[in-house]
């Protein structure tokens, strides 16, 4: 009983920092909320490691998912012909005071896809590694053509996560 508390209090320290993170890096790239790949960027960055480290068996890092989600947006502008030299405009980092939490519809999927998760694994602390599992599922939308740009296949990149969450002492 008592380790359950503990872990969910630990839970929830995690999660205090996974949200604000993801708000930090969506407003870095001049969005007012979060989606799924500002959550992945945050996990990035969470003391664990464990993502991080699951991204590195791919020769992955923070800044090449960044680069990985200029591209393809870029890619998705040039498919409707729209070059993106012709739209050259770098976003500007926004500053946001909200003291409520939104985020985009990808944002509020990939955590309701990890509360789940998070209620399989009830022995096991959230971890970075359960953001990459989560965001490893996802089939359409900015993760998964990112993915697609760095070529990293995600069904390993899954596995390579849950070997870190193995590695990890309860």
């Amino acid at each position: 009983m008592f380790k359950r508390i503990l872990l969910r209090f630990r839970d929830m320290k995690t999660i205090g920092k996974l949200i604000p993170g993801a708000d930090e890096q969506a407003n870095i790239a001049g969005e007012e909320k979060p989606g799924a790949e500002h959550f992945v960027l945050s996990a990035l960055n969470l003391e664990d490691g464990t993502a991080r480290r699951a991204f590195e068996k791919f020769g992955v890092d923070s800044a090449k998912f960044q680069e990985a989600i200029k591209v393809q947006y870029d890619e998705a502008l040039s498919s409707v012909s729209i070059a993106q030299e012709a739209i050259e405009i770098t976003p500007e980092p926004i500053k946001s005071d909200k003291v409520v939490h939104d985020s985009q519809p990808s944002g509020q999927n990939l955590m309701k896809s990890l509360y789940a998760l998070k209620k399989k694994d009830k022995e096991r602390p959230l971890l970075g590694a359960h953001i990459i599992i989560v965001a490893a599922s996802i089939e359409h939308g900015v993760i998964p053509r990112a993915f697609k740009v760095l070529g990293v296949d995600r069904g390993l990149l899954a596995k390579a996560a849950r070997e870190e969450l193995d590695a990890v002492q309860h």
